[in-house]
Formats: C-alpha cells, sequence, structure tokens
C-alpha cells in the first residue's frame, strides 16, 4: 500500500465528515419528500467530489464509512434501512464512477450524478423487493426516477458550479 500524505487524509476525513453532515441533517431535520423513502441526496455531492479528486477504492470506502457512521448516530445500523442505504450507496457510486471515467466531457457532473441518483432509486426498489418479497413497491418506480432525475440534476450542478475548483486542490 502506498503512503498517504497528511494533506491528502486530511481531505479525505475533511470530505467524509461533510458528507456524513449532510447525510445526517437530511435524515434528521429535512422534512420528507412526497414519496416515501425520497430525499434530496445531497451527501451524493460528496460522493461526486470524491470520484473527482480521488480513485476508486477511496470512494468505495467513503460511501461505506459514512453510511455506516450515520447509521450508528441514527440507531439504524444493521436495520433494513441501513442495508437499503449501504447498498444503493455503493452500487451508485460504482455506476458514477465507470460513468465518470467513459462520459465526463460530453456529460457533466450533473449528468454523473443524475445516473447515481437514479441508480441509487433503482438499487433501493430491487432490495426492498428482495427483502419484502412483494413486486408491488416498483409502482413507486416511476415516481423515484422522477425525484432521482431531479435531485440529481441538482446536486450535480453544485458540484459543477465548484468542480473546477476541486481539481486545483488535488
Amino acid at each position: 500500500m502506498k503512503s498517504r500524505s497528511i494533506r491528502t487524509l486530511s481531505r479525505m476525513a475533511l470530505l467524509l465528515s461533510a458528507g456524513m453532515i449532510l447525510q445526517a441533517i437530511e435524515a434528521f431535520y429535512l422534512p420528507p419528500l412526497v414519496i416515501p423513502g425520497a430525499k434530496l441526496g445531497l451527501a451524493n455531492s460528496m460522493t461526486l467530489i470524491m470520484i473527482v479528486l480521488f480513485g476508486w477504492r477511496d470512494v468505495l470506502v467513503h460511501v461505506g464509512l459514512r453510511v455506516t457512521a450515520v447509521a450508528f448516530i441514527s440507531g439504524t445500523f444493521l436495520s433494513t434501512t441501513f442495508i437499503y442505504s449501504l447498498g444503493a450507496g455503493l452500487m451508485s457510486a460504482v455506476v458514477m464512477i465507470v460513468w465518470h471515467r467513459l462520459f465526463y466531457g460530453p456529460l457533466s457532473y450533473a449528468g454523473v450524478s443524475l445516473v447515481g441518483a437514479v441508480t441509487h432509486n433503482l438499487t433501493q426498489l430491487g432490495l426492498a423487493v428482495l427483502i419484502l418479497g412483494h413486486v408491488g413497491i416498483l409502482t413507486m418506480m416511476p415516481w423515484l426516477i422522477i425525484i432521482g432525475v431531479a435531485t440529481g440534476v441538482g446536486n450535480g450542478i453544485l458540484v459543477n458550479l465548484v468542480g473546477p475548483r476541486l481539481k486545483e486542490l488535488a
């Protein structure tokens, strides 16, 4: 394993902290959206920033640590909520990593984030079908895709605004 500079580790820790804070604020303080389980996905912006600045392993560790830490704080560790969040977070991170590598340029951060948000929602629905054993939950799919598109684009626009400055920091 290669040695990491204190500066790099500090940046990773700050992004992890920011992601945890955004996820916790969303879980505890923001009112729920109209569709059950739908959220703004603010922590997704930190995942996308990690994708811009660091390698894929660091991104996946970031998502795993963030989701697990917030689950401990919120008391949902090892619950179905935790399983949905961790599974969907990791899957959307993998998809965003691939899309960023293949399509960034013609596809802005908003496009990469949109794909990640929709992947997150579809993965959560798939996990819910597997865990609950009922396909009726898929009736929420169109609504979650619409919300995923809107929130994904919004978070991506945020990263588009700060993205050019972030590369200078790396």
